[in-house]
Parts: C-alpha cells; sequence; structure tokens
C-alpha cells in the first residue's frame, strides 16, 4: 500500500506514490478469516457442485456413447454423411444440410448444448478433480468425435489433454504404453496445432510440459523426454533464449536417465554433457556468460574435467570447444571485475604501417659524409642569395617575311 505523504528528516513534507507503506494491507486476523472462507467454499460449495455435475453428464450423455449403442452411432456418423436427419430443416444456423455433425464449421466452434461440449465439460471437471483415467477415456471419445467433424483445434486440444490425463494417472507407464499412444497422442497434438491450426504457441505449450512429465516417471522414460523436448527445437517454436533453455533442459532429461548394474550400462552421462556444452555455446554467443558458466561447470563435472585441466577429453574438436569456452568466459569475468589486459593506445601515439621492399642492387652513391664540409660546399659561398635577371647578348630575330611569301604565293 502507497502513502500519499512522506516527511522528510528536515521537516519537508512531499506528495509520492513511489513511497510505500511498510505496514501490511491486511491485519493478519483479516487475511485468516479470508482463507478460511476460501477453503469452506471450495470444499463445501465448488467440488460437491462439479461432482455433482460431472455424475450427472457422465451417466446421461457419456455412458451412452461407451456402449455398443454409443460405437454403432460413431460409426453411422462417420459413414453416413449423406443419410437424413431432422436437423437438416430445424438444426442451428450454420450448420450444413444434411448432416450429423454438431460443429459450426463456418464459426469453428461447438454450441453449448451440443453432447461434444457436454462431453469436453465432464473431461474437464475430472482432470481438476483428478480422476485421470475418467478424464482420459472422455477424451478419448470426443478424439474421435473431432476428428469426424474436422474439427482440428478441438481435436489437437482433446489430444493434448488425454496425454496429461495419461501421464498424470498414478499407475506407471509401460514401454508399449508410451510406444502405443502416448507417442500417437503426442504426435496428434503437435501437427495439428503446426500444420492444421497454425497455432505454434499451443504446440510448444503441449512439447513443453509433456518431457517433464515423462521426466517425472522415471529413468526408463528418459530418452523420450529428451526426444520429445529436442522436438521443440526441431520445429524451430522457440527463440534464441528459448532454444538455449530447452537444450539445458534435453541435457537435465539424458542426466535423469540411470544405468544398470556396476558398469552403469544405459547411462547418458556424455550425451548429458554434449547438450550441456551446446547449450553454453548458446548462451555465450548471446553474451549471457554467467548462464554459460554454469551450462559449462555442469559439462566439466559430466565428462569428469577438473578445474586443473589435467584430464582431456578424447576428441580434440570437444576438447578445443570447451577451451575456447572457457576462455571466453574467464576474459568475461576479469572484464567484470575491472581487468582488461589490452593495451590502451594514447591519442598522441601515430601507428607506423612498415612495408617491405625487394632490395635492387643498384650503384651506390658516393657518400659526402666523410668529405671535409669546406670543400663540399667552397662554391655556394659565390653565388649570390639574390637572383639577377639573365640579359641575352644578341636579339632574338622576329623576321616572318618568309611565312608572308608563302601565303602569297599560295593565294
Amino acid at each position: 500500500m502507497q502513502c500519499r505523504s512522506a516527511i522528510r528528516a528536515n521537516g519537508d513534507t512531499e506528495t509520492s506514490e513511489d513511497v510505500e507503506d511498510p505496514t501490511p494491507c491486511l491485519f493478519e486476523s483479516d487475511a485468516t478469516a479470508i482463507r478460511t472462507f476460501v477453503r469452506e467454499m471450495v470444499t463445501q460449495s465448488v467440488i460437491p457442485s462439479m461432482e455433482r455435475n460431472s455424475a450427472t453428464w457422465n451417466e446421461q450423455v457419456a455412458s451412452r456413447r461407451r456402449g455398443l449403442s454409443g460405437r454403432f452411432t460413431s460409426l453411422t456418423k462417420k459413414w453416413s454423411p449423406f443419410g437424413s436427419s431432422s436437423r437438416t430443416s430445424s438444426g442451428p444456423i450454420g450448420l450444413p444440410s444434411g448432416t450429423n455433425s454438431n460443429y459450426d464449421s463456418l464459426q469453428g466452434f461447438y454450441r453449448p448444448d451440443a453432447p461434444e461440449a457436454t462431453m469436453r465439460k465432464l473431461a474437464d471437471f475430472a482432470f481438476m478433480l483428478r480422476d485421470y483415467k475418467l478424464a482420459q477415456s472422455t477424451y478419448d471419445i470426443l478424439r474421435g468425435d473431432y476428428n469426424n467433424d474436422k474439427a482440428w483445434k478441438y481435436y489437437a486440444g482433446a489430444s493434448e489433454m488425454a496425454a496429461l490425463s495419461m501421464l498424470l494417472n498414478s499407475q506407471g507407464l509401460s514401454v508399449k504404453t508410451r510406444m502405443e499412444s502416448l507417442d500417437q497422442l503426442l504426435e496428434a497434438a503437435s501437427y495439428s496445432y503446426i500444420t492444421r491450426c497454425i497455432a505454434p504457441y499451443y504446440a510448444l505449450r503441449t512439447l513443453a510440459i509433456a518431457p517433464e512429465l515423462l521426466k517425472a516417471h522415471g529413468s526408463s522414460a528418459a530418452d523420450d523426454s529428451a526426444r520429445w523436448a529436442s522436438r521443440i527445437l526441431e520445429a524451430g517454436l522457440v527463440g534464441p533464449i528459448g532454444h538455449a533453455l530447452f537444450t539445458e533442459r534435453i541435457s537435465a532429461c539424458y542426466m535423469a536417465r540411470k544405468g544398470v548394474g556396476s558398469m552403469e550400462l544405459g547411462i547418458r552421462r556424455r550425451k548429458s554433457a554434449l547438450w550441456a556444452v551446446l547449450a553454453a555455446d548458446e548462451w555465450a554467443r548471446m553474451g549471457k556468460y554467467s548462464q554459460a558458466e554454469r551450462a559449462l561447470r555442469e559439462a566439466s563435472e559430466l565428462y569428469g574435467i577438473e578445474e586443473s585441466g589435467s584430464k582431456t577429453l578424447a576428441f580434440d574438436g570437444m576438447q578445443m570447444l570447451v577451451d575456447a569456452l572457457n576462455r571466453a568466459v574467464t576474459a568475461n569475468r576479469q572484464l567484470s571485475l575491472g581487468y582488461d589486459k589490452t593495451p590502451e593506445v594514447q591519442p598522441d601515439e601515430q601507428i607506423i604501417d612498415e612495408i617491405s621492399e625487394d632490395l635492387v642492387s643498384r650503384p651506390q652513391r658516393k657518400s659526402l659524409s666523410g668529405v671535409e664540409t669546406s670543400t663540399a660546399f667552397a662554391g655556394l659561398e659565390a653565388i649570390p642569395l639574390t637572383p639577377t635577371p639573365m640579359v641575352d647578348p644578341e636579339p632574338i630575330n622576329t623576321d616572318d617575311s618568309f611565312e608572308r611569301t608563302d601565303v602569297g604565293q599560295a593565294g
């Protein structure tokens, strides 16, 4: 809370909006009462209401779609686009005549009273209530309906939420489940967002959350986590800073992979170090040397390189890159401390360029340094300092009669 006036030490009073009041805005008793009210409202009103609505929608709408009749309805909806329907004459505005779809393709949404909209609310409520199994099954039903209606944004969102429900489920994911179900859901969501909907932000959201949830499932999911995180870099969904951040996350995903046995078979230490070096290189290119130093320190620990430099890497190219990054980080640290080893050039100093010439054998001139001054410059004493005009002894002949004679003959 900002106070309106502040009194200086010298007694002057000024009005300022920038001075903050050190006292809290609310008393502790009021804050406690608000917390109690919100907790009681959520536990006694909001959550029970959501549970009642979820049970009602599950019984009236979703249960019909899960049975044999629901599957038959889905097949009819998919394979009979030209079938008759009562919605032809009295359906909502914007729906094409003679179709069983509830999707308004002109405006791109489902009406609130449509079964697809009700089931989507059921799936979202189940997700918020942490009933991930019910949420996943409902999202799977909706994916088929959205795919048949070609509602690609709804289809991508349902695929994304089905993948998140599967990842948040308490039951562990097997390798077969990840390969068959999860990869298909993530691929469908990212492809639809990027290609069909032209919404790269939503694709970035999907591909940023999924690797972190996969990484939480243990060492067996580390490779899949890094693979989906690298998909962000391949698709070009982020800028330079985001590229460096997700490069670090890929290194962390590979670091989570543990080896098997005393030999630690299957460990991804070198891959993690490689991605850490790449992250350090990207940070250094942007001038973020503190982040580059942190990533380079992690890479050195993974490679087992000591600060003294006694141990080197097996690959010369990688060793050269690490040494170059170390020099850049060290130079920046020294520069930040006020030490610059570059000599300063004074303004009055002149820079002289040296030009090399080939030596050519020429006759040597006789040096006058060994001759006496009186003998060498004796003749200069008789020359006057003021120049005198030169007078010709004979006048110049200006007779041009021969030119007039030649002109007369020619005429």
